[in-house]
């Protein structure tokens, strides 16, 4: 497996981009992985990191991109948001488009939490597949989200705890374009959807995927559900039997629906 890291253009500032390319081939099908809420594309033991290999070894290219003010990206916290993270989402798929290697009619989507939440509404892009983990995918619906109200009317942000154990702030326009970006994009999607959930997911409610399952009735959807896992599959504790059976059927899948 090859790794580039690169930094594309977008809006004004550079959002870093990881390339994990297999070894043999000229032209590869590719997929975009997106974080979740307050993560980054090594973050949470290097989750996506570690479904990246697997994707590469079935012969498919996986990128990895730092969202708004997380990881290597340099824009400011003050706009991270879902206006700022649509349009770097967007941005990459292009670039991943362009990319000598990449067979561009063949580029999937795959989101992880809030990530899932992104590739879905940024299904209007031609994506040949799109994955949702774990995905706050309710998109035409408000993510009811707590924070410290207290804090954001006098301070401006609030203080929010994250699934990796990290410390963050948070300024209101997050909250406030989780209502302003609402939208119904993934009902106009055709391609190929897979959405998995962890049915005793404590972080973000699994009836959120499993109510997108039952009541979209979408053909063109399949989904499939993990048991006794977090919302991160208990990587923190350094167990990954969870994360090894969510790949032993994600990647599969993906690899018979994108090339």
């Amino acid at each position: 497996m090859r790794e580039e890291l690169r930094f594309l253009k977008c809006i004004d500032h550079e959002v870093p981009i990881q390339i994990d390319i297999p070894d043999s081939g000229d032209k590869f099908p590719a997929m975009l992985l997106v974080h979740g809420f307050m993560s980054s594309r090594n973050n949470d033991n290097h989750m996506l990191a570690r479904i990246s290999k697997k994707i590469v070894e079935a012969g498919i290219v996986a990128a990895r991109i730092d969202l708004c003010s997380m990881g290597e990206n340099l824009y400011s916290r003050e706009n991270y948001g879902m206006k700022v993270m649509t349009e770097e989402v967007k941005a990459s798929f292009s670039y991943l488009q362009n990319l000598p290697y990449v067979a561009e009619n063949n580029v999937g989507l795959l989101g992880h939490s809030l990530g899932g939440r992104l590739v879905f509404t940024c299904s209007d892009l031609p994506a040949k597949i799109i994955v949702s983990l774990n995905g706050a995918i309710n998109t035409s619906e408000p993510l009811e989200m707590a924070y410290d109200k207290f804090e954001m009317d006098n301070l401006g942000y609030c203080i929010v705890h994250t699934s990796s154990g990290g410390v963050e702030l948070v300024y209101r326009r997050f909250f406030d374009e989780l209502k302003t970006t609402l939208n119904d994009n993934i009902k106009n999607f055709k391609n190929p959807i897979l959405v998995e959930v962890c049915t005793s997911d404590p972080t973000l409610d699994p009836n959120i995927s499993l109510n997108f399952i039952k009541n979209c009735h979408m053909t063109n959807v399949d989904s499939f559900t993990v048991k006794n896992a977090n919302h991160t599959y208990n990587v923190a504790t350094g167990d990954f039997t969870k994360l090894n059976e969510l790949i032993g059927k994600v990647v599969p899948w993906i690899s018979s629906h994108i090339k």
